[in-house]
């Protein structure tokens, strides 16, 4: 993953767009190809196969990448630990689409600088075309949907507590925001992946790539 990386970064580097733009091209057809590919394969599979092969973390991460997990693995309870991808840096301020499919390639969008990182701090941004709540608690960055998924309807008047966003339509309505679940059981809160940029600092989101919970490991 890091000599990909690396490429990736080589890529955004270069000067000539034509070139680069040439080069996306390019990967977007052997993306295209290698999701018809894996779908018509999947469908081959047994009932059964598919949950025991994303039991791999490398299949599990291809998998997820295409949106191939059975629906009771979305969330990752049950499946094997995803590979990082958060060292994939198209950072760009546009979704990329890969080959038309609808799926963007995994790219990182800055935070605006209004949006400061005090403690507790929640800024609602528009970022990627959605409207992301994004959280600074305990001196992590959090990044979740202003959709509940409960009600449908938007949080940002909510109230953080500690690790908890609870939201304005229901007293019985909390997310954590560490990994979106909801207290009580129910439909996840939509999260996504965060880090810091090493040469600006600046705040950063990730979309098309898989979300790995910041929670801790007892």
């Amino acid at each position: 993953m890091a000599q990909v990386a690396s490429l990736i970064s080589g890529i955004e580097s270069l000067k000539d767009e034509n070139t680069k733009h040439q080069i996306y091209q390019i990967l977007d057809g052997i993306d295209a190809i290698h999701r018809e590919a894996l779908h018509r394969l999947v469908r081959l599979f047994k009932e059964g196969v598919l949950e025991q092969v994303i039991t791999d973390p490398a299949i599990n991460t291809l998998m997820s990448m295409y949106g191939l997990l059975p629906p009771e693995n979305q969330d990752g309870q049950e499946a094997a630990e995803l590979i990082p991808l958060t060292n994939l840096s198209y950072e760009s301020q546009e979704s990329l689409d890969l080959g038309g499919t609808g799926t963007v390639r995994p790219h990182w969008i800055p935070v605006p600088d209004e949006a400061e990182p005090t403690e507790g701090s929640a800024y609602l941004c528009d970022l990627d075309g959605k409207k992301i709540l994004v959280i600074h608690q305990n001196k992590n960055d959090y990044a979740i949907s202003n959709v509940c998924s409960e009600h449908e309807a938007a949080i940002e008047d909510g109230v953080l507590d500690q690790t908890l966003w609870h939201c304005p339509h229901g007293p019985a309505c909390s997310y954590d925001i560490r990994n979106g679940k909801r207290l009580g059981g129910g439909l996840s809160l939509q999260c996504f992946p965060t880090k810091r940029d090493e040469t600006t600092g600046k705040r950063m989101v990730g979309f098309g790539m898989p979300f790995e919970p910041k929670t801790p490991s007892f």
